[in-house]
């Protein structure tokens, strides 16, 4: 994997191109933080596309067209108007294969531990770096 000069990775994963853009779900009410989250993992991590959405109505809404399958989400586990943790045992349920990892401003030891036997791949803080979240979705992503 090759790095920029300040070490952030780039570029895309071997025979990325053969299969077509990975695509990721980000499930975030901040849109600033949902937009940038997309333009970091687009550029790093080499997902070429981004299903987004605000609440946890939107992604179902997006989960619920055949043609927004993706590799991995990104789900807020404390979206308002829903849980994200219901959610990811929604997605469990309908993509299983699909790693999600969970984003929290929350310090709660037993968040942590309920989004993880929800399925969960991986908690990550919401004070997590971007070369944190990126090596996770690169890890987790394919």
């Amino acid at each position: 994997m090759s790095t920029t000069n300040d070490g952030w990775p780039v570029g895309k994963s071997s025979g990325q191109e053969a299969a077509g853009p990975k695509r990721v779900l980000l499930v975030d009410d901040h849109g600033v933080f949902r937009e940038l989250l997309g333009v970091v993992l687009a550029h790093h991590a080499g997902f070429g596309e981004s299903v987004q959405a605000e609440s946890l109505a939107q992604a179902r809404r997006a989960l619920d067209d055949h043609e927004s399958e993706v590799d991995l989400a990104v789900v807020d586990l404390d979206l308002p108007g829903g849980s994200g943790l219901t959610l990811v045992e929604e997605l469990r349920g309908s993509s299983p294969g699909v790693p999600v990892v969970g984003v929290t401003a929350s310090p709660d030891s037993e968040l942590h531990t309920r989004a993880l036997e929800a399925g969960v791949s991986e908690v990550l803080a919401t004070s997590a770096s971007g070369k944190e979240v990126v090596a996770t979705a690169r890890r987790l992503g394919g």
